[in-house]
């Protein structure tokens, strides 16, 4: 069964986890149009959409300001797993295009998709959140004296 979605008027674009360093499950999570999106994906897919969406906003706007970020809804209940990623600009100015892709079941011919439609500034505080939580979710911060958030 294929279950496509797309969120237009985004309120809220995060990545979050379930667990400790070593054991976290990690989600991107949408709100907008009243619904909220979870996804179930790996900590190197965060990274790489933190890291593609600084480029596209390094190379179109400058002196950008991230909106506000909440939290990720919990408990997240994602519904199916992203096998890949993409990003584009959107015709709409100042808008960015995520699409995530379902990692297919071996029967599946037609994985679903998400299109989750965000601007600069929501994406300015995604890499910022993003990028955070993959550096001080690791034990690494701590051996080198940072601390984590409610330490």
């Amino acid at each position: 069964m294929t279950d496509n979605y797309e969120i237009r008027n985004v309120t809220n674009f995060v990545a979050g986890t379930i667990g400790g360093p070593g054991e976290r499950i990690f989600y991107l999570q949408a709100q907008g149009d009243g619904s909220v999106l979870t996804l179930k994906l790996e900590k190197g897919q965060v990274q790489s959409l933190a890291s593609h969406l600084l480029q596209i906003i390094e190379d179109e706007a400058s002196d950008i300001t991230a909106a506000h970020v909440s939290d990720m809804v919990e408990p997240p209940n994602a519904v199916w797993t992203v096998g890949a990623l993409a990003i584009a600009l959107s015709d709409e100015p100042n808008e960015i295009v995520v699409v995530a892709q379902e990692l297919p079941d071996q029967d599946e011919i037609d994985p679903s998709e998400a299109h989750i439609y965000i601007n600069f500034e929501q994406a300015k505080a995604f890499v910022d959140q993003a990028l955070f939580l993959i550096e001080y979710g690791r034990d690494f911060g701590r051996q080198n004296g940072h601390k984590r958030i409610g330490d």
